[in-house]
């Protein structure tokens, strides 16, 4: 799977503000960087279809709370949730380790050039999903988002194999290594159409 990078995210996540030229240099380094991470990302992605139920405080899927009054606003319409999960792989975590010894510049945009590569891979995810899993779908939502805890991480794994499927393990903060890995939420609205 090719994944490609947003030229103004990463220059956002290297603190560009918008609209703000980048030198030569910097663009040089960023042409680097993908070069690099191609050669080292391993991109894979899970998800699993729920139904939830709603409770003053925030969702139930499968008997576990998500506790979180804007995630049970986000999911106004929605019938059913998507758990979702997108790593690049250790690759990437190895790659920015030896830079930030190396280099300390290269590894701030090997850092940005990689997290808009990873939402490239959600989008690409995404669309996919939509031919299987027909509906409307809502942004995504991740744990620590908001007023949802990124301890929830701990039950977003337990409902999704993401440590056996993808190779994330949690750490005792919560976490995610290979940092380069996302889990959300999604909202899904199926309509039902009368003839």
């Amino acid at each position: 799977m090719l994944l490609k990078y947003d030229l103004r995210e990463t220059a956002r996540y290297l603190g560009y503000k918008h609209g703000a030229e980048l030198s030569e240099i910097i663009c040089e380094l960023i042409d680097e960087a993908y070069e690099e991470l191609c050669e080292v990302i391993n991109p894979r992605y899970i998800f699993k279809e729920y139904d939830f139920s709603r409770t003053d405080v925030g969702i139930i899927i499968d008997n576990i709370e998500f506790k979180s009054q804007k995630l049970l606003n986000h999911l106004k319409d929605s019938t059913s949730i998507i758990l979702f999960s997108a790593s690049l792989g250790k690759g990437v975590d190895d790659l920015i380790h030896k830079y930030s010894t190396e280099d300390i510049a290269m590894a701030a945009v090997v850092q940005a050039v990689s997290s808009s590569m990873v939402e490239n891979l959600c989008d690409i995810a995404c669309d996919e999903l939509k031919e299987q899993i027909k509906g409307e779908y809502r942004p995504r939502f991740s744990p620590g988002y908001g007023d949802l805890s990124i301890t929830q991480q701990k039950e977003f794994f337990s409902l999704l194999p993401v440590e056996e499927k993808l190779g994330v393990a949690l750490t005792e903060s919560f976490m995610m290594i290979p940092t380069k890995t996302v889990t959300v939420f999604i909202g899904v609205t199926k309509k039902c159409f009368r003839l």
